[in-house]
Protein backbone atom coordinates (compact mmCIF):
# COMPACT_ATOMS: atom_id res chain seq x y z
CA UNK A 1 0.00 0.00 0.00
CA UNK A 2 1.69 3.53 -0.79
CA UNK A 3 -0.53 5.58 0.89
CA UNK A 4 0.09 6.56 4.49
CA UNK A 5 -2.68 5.85 6.73
CA UNK A 6 -2.92 8.66 9.33
CA UNK A 7 -3.74 7.71 13.14
CA UNK A 8 -7.29 6.41 13.29
CA UNK A 9 -6.66 4.18 10.08
CA UNK A 10 -5.15 1.05 9.76
CA UNK A 11 -4.44 -1.50 7.18
CA UNK A 12 -6.21 -5.49 7.89
CA UNK A 13 -5.60 -8.78 6.15
CA UNK A 14 -8.31 -10.55 7.66
CA UNK A 15 -11.25 -11.67 6.84
CA UNK A 16 -9.88 -10.06 3.53
CA UNK A 17 -7.83 -6.68 3.05
CA UNK A 18 -9.00 -3.51 3.82
CA UNK A 19 -9.10 -0.95 6.17
CA UNK A 20 -10.38 -0.41 9.98
CA UNK A 21 -11.40 3.26 11.31
CA UNK A 22 -11.24 3.56 15.13
CA UNK A 23 -11.63 7.25 15.54
CA UNK A 24 -13.04 8.96 18.73
CA UNK A 25 -16.33 9.52 16.42
CA UNK A 26 -16.80 5.98 14.88
CA UNK A 27 -15.84 2.58 14.11
CA UNK A 28 -15.96 0.83 11.22
CA UNK A 29 -14.10 -1.16 8.29
CA UNK A 30 -14.10 -1.14 4.81
CA UNK A 31 -13.12 -4.08 2.47
CA UNK A 32 -10.92 -3.61 -0.66
CA UNK A 33 -12.85 -6.98 -2.43
CA UNK A 34 -15.65 -5.02 -4.26
CA UNK A 35 -15.37 -1.20 -2.40
CA UNK A 36 -17.61 -2.57 0.47
CA UNK A 37 -18.27 -0.65 3.47
CA UNK A 38 -18.60 -3.68 5.90
CA UNK A 39 -19.50 -2.15 9.38
CA UNK A 40 -20.33 1.19 10.91
CA UNK A 41 -20.65 1.84 14.65
CA UNK A 42 -21.35 5.82 15.63
CA UNK A 43 -19.74 6.81 19.25
CA UNK A 44 -22.61 6.04 21.38
CA UNK A 45 -24.92 3.26 19.40
CA UNK A 46 -24.89 -0.01 18.58
CA UNK A 47 -23.38 -1.42 15.12
CA UNK A 48 -25.75 0.43 12.40
CA UNK A 49 -25.04 -2.29 9.48
CA UNK A 50 -25.54 -5.70 9.38
CA UNK A 51 -23.88 -8.38 7.86
CA UNK A 52 -24.64 -11.93 7.90
CA UNK A 53 -22.21 -14.85 10.09
CA UNK A 54 -22.41 -17.05 6.99
CA UNK A 55 -20.73 -14.25 4.96
CA UNK A 56 -18.28 -15.68 2.37
CA UNK A 57 -14.76 -13.55 2.38
CA UNK A 58 -13.10 -14.55 -0.73
CA UNK A 59 -11.36 -12.52 -3.70
CA UNK A 60 -13.85 -12.09 -6.10
CA UNK A 61 -16.92 -13.54 -4.27
CA UNK A 62 -19.81 -10.64 -2.95
CA UNK A 63 -20.12 -10.16 0.77
CA UNK A 64 -23.36 -10.51 2.35
CA UNK A 65 -24.11 -7.71 4.34
CA UNK A 66 -22.35 -3.56 4.75
CA UNK A 67 -23.08 -1.77 1.44
CA UNK A 68 -22.57 -3.74 -1.87
CA UNK A 69 -22.01 -1.79 -4.19
CA UNK A 70 -24.75 -2.34 -7.64
CA UNK A 71 -22.91 -1.52 -10.86
CA UNK A 72 -23.41 -1.72 -13.99
CA UNK A 73 -26.59 -3.25 -13.82
CA UNK A 74 -28.96 -4.75 -11.21
CA UNK A 75 -29.80 -7.77 -9.95
CA UNK A 76 -29.25 -9.99 -13.85
CA UNK A 77 -30.20 -7.24 -15.69
CA UNK A 78 -33.01 -5.41 -17.39
CA UNK A 79 -33.26 -8.57 -19.50
CA UNK A 80 -32.64 -11.28 -16.71
CA UNK A 81 -29.59 -12.59 -17.95
CA UNK A 82 -26.70 -11.12 -17.20
CA UNK A 83 -23.82 -12.37 -14.45
CA UNK A 84 -22.82 -12.02 -12.22
CA UNK A 85 -25.86 -11.18 -10.12
CA UNK A 86 -25.75 -7.25 -9.68
CA UNK A 87 -22.67 -6.16 -11.68
CA UNK A 88 -18.89 -6.55 -11.37
CA UNK A 89 -18.21 -3.85 -9.06
CA UNK A 90 -19.05 -5.63 -5.97
CA UNK A 91 -16.73 -8.74 -6.38
CA UNK A 92 -13.79 -6.56 -8.38
CA UNK A 93 -10.39 -5.53 -6.43
CA UNK A 94 -10.91 -1.71 -5.78
CA UNK A 95 -7.84 0.87 -5.38
CA UNK A 96 -6.80 3.09 -2.27
CA UNK A 97 -6.62 6.79 -3.25
CA UNK A 98 -7.08 8.60 -0.43
CA UNK A 99 -7.57 8.26 3.04
CA UNK A 100 -7.53 11.67 5.84
CA UNK A 101 -8.76 11.80 9.45
CA UNK A 102 -9.38 15.57 10.52
CA UNK A 103 -8.93 16.70 14.08
CA UNK A 104 -12.31 16.32 14.75
CA UNK A 105 -12.09 12.37 14.19
CA UNK A 106 -14.05 12.24 10.93
CA UNK A 107 -12.57 9.58 8.12
CA UNK A 108 -13.01 9.82 4.40
CA UNK A 109 -11.37 7.50 2.12
CA UNK A 110 -11.74 7.31 -0.90
CA UNK A 111 -11.29 4.33 -3.20
CA UNK A 112 -11.00 3.88 -7.38
CA UNK A 113 -11.80 1.06 -10.17
CA UNK A 114 -11.36 1.59 -13.78
CA UNK A 115 -13.08 -0.83 -15.95
CA UNK A 116 -9.43 -1.43 -17.86
CA UNK A 117 -8.95 -3.79 -14.62
CA UNK A 118 -11.82 -5.91 -15.42
CA UNK A 119 -11.91 -8.92 -17.93
CA UNK A 120 -13.24 -7.89 -21.38
CA UNK A 121 -16.23 -10.53 -21.02
CA UNK A 122 -17.04 -9.25 -17.69
CA UNK A 123 -17.62 -5.53 -18.51
CA UNK A 124 -20.68 -6.77 -20.74
CA UNK A 125 -19.98 -4.05 -23.80
CA UNK A 126 -18.78 -1.17 -21.50
CA UNK A 127 -15.45 0.68 -22.64
CA UNK A 128 -12.26 0.10 -21.13
CA UNK A 129 -11.60 4.13 -19.82
CA UNK A 130 -14.87 4.44 -17.31
CA UNK A 131 -13.00 5.46 -13.82
CA UNK A 132 -15.70 4.55 -10.59
CA UNK A 133 -14.94 6.69 -7.18
CA UNK A 134 -16.04 5.61 -4.06
CA UNK A 135 -15.78 7.97 -0.98
CA UNK A 136 -16.48 7.05 2.11
CA UNK A 137 -17.09 9.79 4.94
CA UNK A 138 -17.62 8.70 8.73
CA UNK A 139 -18.21 10.20 11.48
CA UNK A 140 -21.51 10.56 13.22
CA UNK A 141 -22.96 10.32 10.06
CA UNK A 142 -21.70 7.99 7.05
CA UNK A 143 -21.66 9.42 3.45
CA UNK A 144 -21.49 6.86 0.98
CA UNK A 145 -20.37 8.77 -2.58
CA UNK A 146 -20.24 6.54 -5.98
CA UNK A 147 -19.05 8.59 -8.28
CA UNK A 148 -18.94 7.50 -12.07
CA UNK A 149 -16.95 9.11 -14.80
CA UNK A 150 -17.60 8.24 -18.26
CA UNK A 151 -14.65 8.03 -20.75
CA UNK A 152 -14.71 8.95 -24.64
CA UNK A 153 -17.69 7.56 -25.35
CA UNK A 154 -21.18 7.63 -23.93
CA UNK A 155 -22.41 5.07 -21.30
CA UNK A 156 -25.50 3.43 -20.08
CA UNK A 157 -25.76 1.93 -16.19
CA UNK A 158 -28.26 1.16 -13.72
CA UNK A 159 -26.49 1.28 -10.27
CA UNK A 160 -27.49 1.02 -6.70
CA UNK A 161 -25.75 1.35 -2.79
CA UNK A 162 -27.56 -1.98 -1.50
CA UNK A 163 -27.18 -0.85 2.30
CA UNK A 164 -27.97 -3.63 4.56
CA UNK A 165 -29.08 -2.28 7.84
CA UNK A 166 -29.30 -4.50 12.01
CA UNK A 167 -32.30 -4.13 13.05
CA UNK A 168 -34.13 -5.58 16.49
CA UNK A 169 -36.72 -7.55 14.76
CA UNK A 170 -38.01 -6.72 11.30
CA UNK A 171 -41.69 -7.66 12.17
CA UNK A 172 -41.24 -4.76 14.81
CA UNK A 173 -39.87 -2.44 12.13
CA UNK A 174 -41.74 0.30 9.99
CA UNK A 175 -40.26 2.58 7.12
CA UNK A 176 -41.35 5.78 6.78
CA UNK A 177 -41.50 8.40 4.16
CA UNK A 178 -42.06 6.14 1.31
CA UNK A 179 -46.19 7.59 1.88
CA UNK A 180 -47.91 7.52 -1.78
CA UNK A 181 -45.32 6.49 -3.32
CA UNK A 182 -45.45 4.24 -6.55
CA UNK A 183 -43.64 1.11 -6.30
CA UNK A 184 -43.15 -2.09 -8.40
CA UNK A 185 -43.60 -5.55 -6.38
CA UNK A 186 -40.95 -7.61 -8.03
CA UNK A 187 -42.51 -10.81 -6.45
CA UNK A 188 -45.88 -10.67 -8.49
CA UNK A 189 -44.41 -8.14 -10.96
CA UNK A 190 -46.98 -5.85 -10.74
CA UNK A 191 -47.02 -1.51 -9.87
CA UNK A 192 -48.65 -0.45 -6.54
CA UNK A 193 -49.06 2.50 -4.08
CA UNK A 194 -47.75 2.76 -0.82
CA UNK A 195 -50.25 3.59 1.71
CA UNK A 196 -48.14 4.73 5.14
CA UNK A 197 -45.53 3.04 6.29
CA UNK A 198 -44.24 -0.05 5.23
CA UNK A 199 -44.47 -2.94 7.55
CA UNK A 200 -43.16 -6.53 7.38
CA UNK A 201 -45.07 -9.70 7.41
CA UNK A 202 -43.54 -11.40 4.56
CA UNK A 203 -40.94 -11.55 1.60
CA UNK A 204 -40.66 -8.17 0.49
CA UNK A 205 -38.71 -7.03 -2.11
CA UNK A 206 -39.84 -3.78 -3.95
CA UNK A 207 -38.53 -0.45 -5.90
CA UNK A 208 -40.42 2.43 -5.36
CA UNK A 209 -39.87 5.81 -6.94
CA UNK A 210 -38.64 7.93 -4.46
CA UNK A 211 -35.73 10.50 -4.09
CA UNK A 212 -37.40 11.72 -0.51
CA UNK A 213 -35.33 10.43 3.00
CA UNK A 214 -36.69 7.48 4.81
CA UNK A 215 -36.37 6.68 8.59
CA UNK A 216 -36.28 2.96 9.44
CA UNK A 217 -37.74 3.12 12.64
CA UNK A 218 -36.70 -0.27 15.11
CA UNK A 219 -39.06 -0.49 18.08
CA UNK A 220 -37.46 -3.23 19.80
CA UNK A 221 -33.77 -1.56 19.13
CA UNK A 222 -35.76 1.63 20.57
CA UNK A 223 -34.07 3.58 17.91
CA UNK A 224 -34.53 5.34 14.79
CA UNK A 225 -32.27 5.58 11.25
CA UNK A 226 -32.62 8.28 8.70
CA UNK A 227 -31.66 7.73 4.98
CA UNK A 228 -31.27 10.50 3.15
CA UNK A 229 -29.72 10.24 -0.49
CA UNK A 230 -28.78 12.35 -3.52
CA UNK A 231 -28.60 11.25 -7.02
CA UNK A 232 -31.18 8.24 -6.69
CA UNK A 233 -34.28 8.20 -8.32
CA UNK A 234 -35.10 4.92 -6.00
CA UNK A 235 -35.27 2.91 -2.88
CA UNK A 236 -35.45 -0.50 -2.71
CA UNK A 237 -36.58 -2.30 0.29
CA UNK A 238 -35.95 -5.95 0.78
CA UNK A 239 -36.13 -8.14 3.49
CA UNK A 240 -35.90 -12.56 2.39
CA UNK A 241 -38.29 -13.37 5.05
CA UNK A 242 -37.96 -17.47 6.13
CA UNK A 243 -38.16 -19.83 3.04
CA UNK A 244 -35.66 -17.55 0.74
CA UNK A 245 -33.72 -17.17 4.03
CA UNK A 246 -33.11 -21.17 4.14
CA UNK A 247 -32.63 -21.04 0.70
CA UNK A 248 -29.24 -18.97 0.39
CA UNK A 249 -26.37 -20.48 1.15
CA UNK A 250 -24.74 -17.60 2.52
CA UNK A 251 -27.42 -16.50 4.91
CA UNK A 252 -28.45 -17.80 8.23
CA UNK A 253 -31.88 -19.37 8.19
CA UNK A 254 -33.42 -17.20 11.01
CA UNK A 255 -30.80 -14.25 9.80
CA UNK A 256 -33.77 -12.32 8.17
CA UNK A 257 -35.26 -11.37 11.34
CA UNK A 258 -32.43 -8.91 12.20
CA UNK A 259 -32.13 -7.31 9.05
CA UNK A 260 -33.71 -5.04 6.41
CA UNK A 261 -32.21 -3.43 3.16
CA UNK A 262 -32.94 0.04 2.55
CA UNK A 263 -30.84 1.27 -0.98
CA UNK A 264 -30.36 3.82 -2.62
CA UNK A 265 -30.60 3.08 -6.63
CA UNK A 266 -31.06 4.18 -10.12
CA UNK A 267 -32.06 1.01 -11.89
CA UNK A 268 -34.93 -0.24 -15.02
CA UNK A 269 -36.78 2.80 -16.28
CA UNK A 270 -34.30 5.48 -14.14
CA UNK A 271 -31.16 3.99 -15.97
CA UNK A 272 -28.28 6.48 -16.14
CA UNK A 273 -27.09 7.94 -19.66
CA UNK A 274 -24.13 9.58 -19.44
CA UNK A 275 -22.52 11.60 -21.92
CA UNK A 276 -19.16 11.23 -23.02
CA UNK A 277 -16.53 13.11 -20.76
CA UNK A 278 -19.30 13.56 -17.81
CA UNK A 279 -19.16 12.77 -14.21
CA UNK A 280 -22.33 11.25 -12.38
CA UNK A 281 -22.68 11.05 -8.45
CA UNK A 282 -25.39 9.19 -6.09
CA UNK A 283 -24.90 9.10 -2.70
CA UNK A 284 -26.22 7.99 0.57
CA UNK A 285 -26.13 9.55 3.80
CA UNK A 286 -26.95 7.23 7.12
CA UNK A 287 -27.61 8.52 10.74
CA UNK A 288 -29.16 7.59 13.92
CA UNK A 289 -31.66 10.30 15.35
Amino acid sequence: MDIELPDGIVAVESPLPGLRIDTPTAKGTICFNGGQVLSWQPAGHEPVLWSSVHSRFAPGSPIRGGIPLVWPYFGNGAEATRTPQHGFARTSQWSLRDATVTPGGTATITLCLNTSSVPTETRGGLPDDVELMLQVVMDATLQVQLIVQAGASEITFEEGLHTYFAVGDITKTSITGLDQSAYEDRLDGRCHTQHGAVTFTAQTDRIHDSAEPVCIVDETAGRTIQVTKVGSAQTVVWNPWIEKSQAMTDFGDDEWRQMVCVEAVNVRDRTVRLAAGKRHLMSQTIEVI
